[in-house]
């Protein structure tokens, strides 16, 4: 188990610390905040503000143009 330490200079309640706690495992678990490369991670929420989901944006595999020197 890995363990992450914030410090944030700002008092928090109970229930803003497990919404960020949330939010953050799920970046990491899916990896929106390091497996995505070209491309997006996107955090979606509803009118009130409560977390929904996180969208990926990427291409796994692209071909890419080949350069040819003349």
């Amino acid at each position: 188990m890995t363990k992450i330490e914030l410090d944030i200079n700002q008092d928090l309640s109970p229930e803003e610390i497990f919404k960020y706690q949330e939010i953050l495992l799920a970046l990491v678990s899916c990896g929106g905040l390091s497996g995505v490369k070209n491309g997006r991670t996107i955090l979606h929420f509803d009118n009130e503000g409560v977390f929904l989901g996180i969208e990926l944006d990427y291409w796994p595999w692209r071909r890419r143009r080949k350069v040819i020197h003349t």
